[in-house]
């Protein structure tokens, strides 16, 4: 059976940088990653829509892989990965980090919720950073800034 998980991996002078589009589930299989000889690896979340309890295992399981022979950086991570960062001991290894994430602002001109990638330096005291839209009317952050930004160390 084919897993509904796409691995991209460029290498370049002992540096991966990894999109994963889809889901990560049982059926994720990370061997293009274990297998890559790299020094770090800066994997891309962007793509990725569902992560159930499965996939929460098996990613665990790789990190804790790559742990021991590289380094980690979290890039572009939805909100699902943020909820499991917050709550799963070990989603987020100790010596990895994050470079950026998704966070939900609410636009109120359009009235809907939008997601705004922002830079692990731009949150402070786990207060949500100001964001504005194209008109330049203030967002208001979507969520419980002590709550959603919890992983943030």
């Amino acid at each position: 059976m084919s897993s509904g998980l796409d691995i991209k991996v460029n290498l370049e002078n002992n540096v991966a940088e990894v999109i994963l589009t889809g889901r990560i589930d049982e059926d994720a299989n990370f061997e293009a990653l274990t297998s890559c000889e790299a020094n770090v690896f800066h994997l891309n979340f962007s793509g990725v829509n569902l992560i159930n309890s499965c996939g929460v295992r098996e990613l665990i399981n790789l990190v804790t892989a790559l742990n021991q022979k590289a380094k980690i950086i979290y890039k572009s991570c939805p909100q699902i990965m943020i909820e499991q960062m917050n709550m799963v001991e070990g989603f987020l290894p100790a010596n990895a980090s994050i470079e950026s994430f998704y966070a939900p602002y609410f636009d109120p001109d359009a009235d809907e919720e939008i997601k705004v990638l922002l830079r692990i330096q731009e949150v402070s005291n786990k207060k949500a950073p100001i964001k504005k839209n194209d008109s330049g009317t203030e967002l208001e952050f979507d969520a419980l800034e002590a709550q959603y930004f919890n992983f943030i160390k």
